[in-house]
């Protein structure tokens, strides 16, 4: 099973969420609410293992 990476763009109100596989093919994009539990169940719901997640705040 293919690893994957996590990056999040974190905005006041809202957040991108952005999953790539290893050769860089995207696997899952959404715009969400910026909620800890709605990100948390997006990520435990991937069916693919998450090795990093990153993200991205402020200007």
């Amino acid at each position: 099973m293919m690893e994957c990476v996590a990056g999040l763009d974190v905005a006041p109100r809202s957040c991108a969420l952005r999953i790539v596989d290893a050769r860089g093919a995207v696997a899952f994009q959404r715009a969400l609410a910026c909620d800890v539990c709605e990100i948390t169940k997006r990520l435990a719901r991937f069916p693919r293992p998450i090795i990093l997640i990153g993200f991205e705040a402020g200007r």
